[in-house]
């Protein structure tokens, strides 16, 4: 089996204990169980397999309990736990299988505070390895890297940086030793380190050279698909050693050239698909490299909109490197903003948190709650005061103090004419902000003053424009969809399904819609998920007013409620809007919820992102439920401003205004947010009439979204290693391998791609299947392998077309 998955294995072990902690983030929400999807989600990251047996069986269990407890900070119960298995790796005699039990106790160790015992136990490791160099040193791989960089994060955190730098040092003269270390994410990820530690110790120039190196064999390792396993961690190493590069840039009055490493990770995956997909479409050439200084100033010049970027910077955390789901765990040192005026002026500012005691995650969350938005995602922490104020006083102080924070410093370079855009570019939980209802001390909310969309980047937001372009002037049909009659889903695991409230509410609101439009909505039965398939791809403008399910954990499971009928349950999923190809300008989410999703390096994955992605320029979400009366007032007056020629920023703004008036509590108003493109072309303001059913609809054209099967765990999705903008997928299930196969082998059928049944192979617990795509010149890649007694490792890949490696008869 080494040999086997000899590639990936090296940067697979030497991340996936940090990497743990992160997912462990994630055992307090099921997405899975909270849409009725039939999928049972364990939420874990797959430990290195070591042998199938009772043992190895004994010691996956131990540590996956042991994870949950160091997740809820139990750290004498998961030491408890880790010992035990410690224990049982020892009596077995896998060495490998020791060496992570032990690294793993000592990560627990040094999260509890417990520094020394961590040492310790580091040390015993490089003790293990010295005494069996036969086993852990190959031509390719060293695994006292790992036990030196371990050893040295526990010395950064004792702020102990010589000795950390000595270690790390160490470190990097094994891995130069080896055969492309120019190209090994391991490589960088000791860099990273190494460089980090030259900040805290006093050596910024050293540590810049020393960043700039990792990031650059990032770079290739990247380009030439060195990344490994953990590729989903990697990316967000990435985008941590940016930040450490801008706090660098910024200490010396460097901040253009921060502001340009500030938006070079900035959803860096989403913009590679979009990008791919409009070359796919047209001769469309754009450059997939991060825009630089001069590239920013001309995108803000042709949005003729005022640019705010925000960044983040956080202090070294070994344990819990930029967990997303956990920011409320990692207060923010730092925040940078950048302001790009129309002209290609560039104005920095910075906010610092050193004196601060409440976390700016916490500020967000509390806000969010003032105005009535609660929901999962940021979690109590702290409570700001003992005594809450009345309601609206609480309002006002949440929402000022974030004016305070996120737009004081700027306010005065903001454009003074209401009309004029302002595009917010957040990071992390700044997502969650809602800009709209932000409040000044003279009790003006931001929308009275400017006009407001968001961009996940401002390459994203040049992406947009060139999609709005590419849209054809044929496509004019509205496609609205209100109160569905409801699908069921478990309010938590072992209960039973319950069926989804009814919104009348909403379906009035999509009759008033569709009479501005002169079409027929899709109401209750008739609103399936095959009706509307059948016209999402003709429509101009698509309406959704029905239940949005929010999937913060993985964000490809967030899904729109349909009306659910014998073929499906009604629930048409992120993953599978971001497989289509739309010709939309616009499409509209009125559902609560649909503008939040799994907050990652990458942005908001969810609902929103997969309509940008599928090609939509412009989208509409909620940040939290809105009442029905000021949704349907909102959404009217949204309407009737486009039809009377306003752009889609400037009709969204207007029917905030009048809702407003109605309706002044912002939880009426604010969660609406215009992600994307501002402009409204001259068709949208003429789109009308019904979309006939395509009952020979294509299936997608696209691979980035491959199938997956019901009853599914620990799902995974993976920036390709081959084909950039494209996305693996990995997961575990309890289905058999009999029943697997069927599925692809339908899947892919139905997709009209055939099996390359040279290189099938099918044994009682594995299998691979190959199915190509010659137009493509792509191959999509399906192996297993059994995990547990009752789990199986599914990995989905694609491939540029070359002859695939038939599995050998033992895997």
């Amino acid at each position: 089996m080494k040999q086997l998955i000899s590639s990936t294995l090296p940067l697979f072990i030497f991340l996936v204990s940090t990497y743990s902690v992160k997912a462990e983030n994630l055992v307090h929400s099921n997405p899975c169980q909270q849409t009725s999807l039939n999928c049972t989600n364990t939420n874990r990251i797959p430990l290195l397999k070591i042998a199938s047996s009772s043992w190895h069986d004994q010691v996956t269990s131990l540590r996956e309990r042991s994870f949950e407890y160091r997740y809820a900070k139990n750290y004498s119960q998961a030491i408890e736990l880790m010992q035990q298995a410690l224990d049982l790796t020892q009596q077995a005699g896998d060495l490998d299988a020791e060496w992570w039990a032990r690294t793993d106790l000592a990560e627990i160790y040094k999260d509890s505070g417990n520094l020394s015992k961590a040492l310790e136990l580091h040390q015993q490791n490089l003790g293990l390895f010295q005494q069996n160099l036969d086993h852990f040193e190959t031509e390719t791989y060293s695994q006292k890297t790992q036990s030196l960089v371990y050893l040295s994060k526990v010395y950064t955190l004792l702020k102990n940086y010589p000795k950390a730098l000595e270690l790390l040092n160490q470190a990097l003269t094994i891995e130069k030793t080896f055969k492309g270390w120019n190209s090994s994410a391991i490589t960088a990820n000791v860099l990273q380190e190494l460089g980090i530690n030259l900040l805290l110790n006093g050596n910024m120039l050293g540590a810049e050279s020393t960043l700039l190196e990792a990031a650059k064999i990032y770079e290739n390792a990247r380009k030439q698909g060195t990344y490994g396993g953990a590729i989903g961690f990697q990316y967000e190493s990435e985008i941590e050693l940016n930040r450490w590069l801008q706090q660098i840039f910024v200490a010396q009055n460097r901040t253009n050239e921060a502001l340009e490493f500030a938006e070079q990770n900035r959803a860096r995956e989403f913009v590679a698909l979009v990008a791919n997909r409009l070359k796919a479409n047209t001769k469309f050439e754009q450059p997939i490299n991060a825009p630089n200084l001069e590239e920013i100033k001309q995108i803000a010049k042709s949005q003729n909109a005022t640019l705010v970027q925000y960044s983040l910077t956080y202090d070294y955390n070994s344990a819990w490197r930029l967990a997303y789901d956990n920011e409320e765990e990692i207060k923010p040192t730092n925040l940078f903003i950048w302001v790009i005026k129309p002209t290609g002026e560039i104005i920095f500012r910075r906010k610092s948190f050193d004196k601060e005691t409440i976390s700016l995650a916490e500020w967000v969350r509390q806000g969010r709650e003032s105005i009535g938005a609660r929901g999962r995602g940021l979690g109590v922490v702290a409570r700001v005061e003992d005594t809450p104020p009345k309601p609206q006083q609480r309002q006002i102080n949440y929402l000022n103090k974030l004016h305070q924070i996120l737009i004081q410093p700027i306010a005065d370079i903001l454009p003074t004419n209401p009309s004029d855009r302002v595009v917010f570019i957040p990071q992390d939980f700044l997502f969650l902000v809602p800009f709209a209802a932000l409040q000044d001390g003279n009790g003006n909310y931001l929308i009275e003053k400017h006009t407001l969309l968001l961009s996940p980047s401002i390459q994203v937001l040049d992406l947009t424009r060139k999609q709005q372009q590419m849209i054809e002037d044929s496509v004019k049909g509205v496609m609205i969809v209100g109160n569905p009659t409801m699908p069921s889903l478990s309010p938590k695991q072992g209960i039973p399904p319950q069926q989804l409230p009814s919104l009348p509410g909403s379906e009035q609101e999509a009759n008033a819609i569709a009479q501005l439009f002169n079409t027929q909505p899709l109401i209750g039965e008739q609103a399936t998920k095959e009706a509307v398939l059948q016209r999402l791809s003709e429509a101009r403008i698509i309406h959704f007013a029905t239940h949005g399910i929010l999937d913060d954990v993985f964000g490809t499971f967030s899904s729109l409620a349909l009306a659910p009928t014998h073929q499906d349950n009604g629930f048409l999923s992120a993953r599978e809007i971001i497989g289509m190809k739309l010709n939309a300008e616009l499409a509209v989410l009125s559902a609560c919820n649909t503008g939040r999703g799994k907050i990652n390096g990458d942005g908001i994955l969810g609902l929103s992102r997969s309509f940008l992605a599928a090609g939509v320029p412009s989208i509409i979400v909620s940040l939290w439920s809105v009442p029905d009366a000021p949704t349907a007032s909102l959404m009217t007056a949204f309407y009737e401003n486009i039809k009377r020629g306003s752009d889609k920023a400037q009709a969204l703004r207007q029917g905030m205004l009048e809702t407003m008036k109605r309706f002044p509590d912002p939880i009426n108003w604010a969660a609406f947010t215009l992600i994307g493109e501002g402009n409204s072309s001259s068709i949208l303001q003429s789109a009308v009439g019904d979309i006939p059913a395509n009952t020979q609809a294509v299936p997608t054209p696209y691979y980035t979204v491959l199938p997956v099967p019901d009853h599914v765990s620990n799902y995974f999705e993976l920036p390709s290693q081959m084909i950039e903008g494209q996305i693996d997928i990995s997961f575990k299930t309890t289905l058999s391998v009999e029943e697997l196969v069927n599925f692809y082998r339908n899947a892919f059928q139905e997709r009209g791609l055939p099996e390359n049944t040279d290189l099938t192979h099918i044994s009682e617990d594995s299998f691979q299947l190959v199915f190509t795509d010659s137009p493509n010149r792509r191959t999509v890649v399906i192996q297993s392998s059994s995990w547990t007694d009752d789990l199986i490792s599914v990995f989905v890949r694609v491939e540029p077309m070359r002859p695939a490696v038939k599995l050998p008869s033992w895997f």
